[in-house]
């Protein structure tokens, strides 16, 4: 039942991301039904990991597989929220991010199985963790795809090279002023997300801080979207600087929570 639920949230979102590209090349009003495709995906992916919880009182495997599928399921809820609030928009990030999601799920089912990570997440610092990870990262994920848009179309109002997927996106400005909301979010849900992780760990291990590759990438991530709202909010820091900064900070935080564990599972084999 895993595994049909799962190949079945690949496929509704397929179906979701081929239905937005399609209306958005075409000039098309967002479709509800598009809405409701990407619900039934993330519904279906939901549902084997409430099962799972329930039946193991809290036990979850949190390695490289299962920390992308996770990623994929806040990425949705991220989406489905933000649709529900600007459609217009959402629709326009949902032509990248639609595409991320299913290779991010696809993907997790192909690394090799790595011995279970497993953990107990009852206790609240962790969970409190777990999630405010997630969605950090599900924010600064578009962010960076936000952040893609906008370097586009500085190169095309730069070169003069104005084609019709110009005219589908947001104007600048107001694809910059949501970018800097995405961030401003997600710099937030991070640092709430460093805190609760140091609170659990001063509670394991007696150290707030250990000085392993995740929490410097983590820490780096952090002062790097740190010195960009300073930027923007003192300096008015925008355009490339900005676009720059933002997929620096994303590369920062990908290393953090994905690419440590892929070295760790996938290279090394630990």
């Amino acid at each position: 039942m895993k595994e049909i639920l799962f190949w079945g949230a690949v496929i509704v979102y397929s179906m979701a991301a081929i239905w937005i590209t399609y209306n958005h090349l075409r000039g098309l009003r967002p479709s509800v039904w598009s809405w409701w495709l990407i619900l039934a995906g993330w519904l279906m992916q939901l549902i084997p990991w409430v099962r799972h919880a329930v039946a193991e009182h809290g036990v979850l495997d949190v390695n490289l597989s299962a920390s992308l599928e996770l990623t994929a399921l806040a990425l949705g809820a991220i989406y489905l929220l933000w649709w529900r609030l600007r459609r217009q928009d959402a629709r326009t990030v949902g032509v990248l991010l639609l595409p991320l999601m299913v290779f991010t799920l696809t993907g997790s089912h192909l690394l090799p199985v790595a011995h279970p990570a497993l953990r107990v997440i009852s206790d609240p610092m962790l969970l409190s963790h777990l999630v405010l990870s997630l969605f950090a990262y599900g924010l600064f994920s578009i962010s960076a795809i936000l952040a893609m848009m906008d370097a586009f179309q500085e190169h095309a109002l730069k070169t003069k090279h104005l084609g019709e997927l110009f005219t589908l996106l947001p104007p600048l400005d107001a694809l910059e002023e949501t970018l800097f909301l995405m961030v401003f979010m997600g710099f937030v849900l991070l640092t709430a997300s460093m805190v609760t992780g140091g609170f659990y760990a001063y509670a394991e291990r007696g150290a707030a801080f250990a000085f392993t590759h995740k929490q410097v990438f983590t820490w780096a991530t952090w002062l790097v979207f740190g010195v960009l709202l300073l930027g923007r909010h003192f300096y008015g820091w925008r355009g490339r600087r900005a676009v720059r900064l933002t997929l620096w900070g994303y590369l920062f935080l990908a290393l953090a929570f994905l690419g440590v564990k892929f070295v760790t599972e996938v290279v090394l084999r630990r």
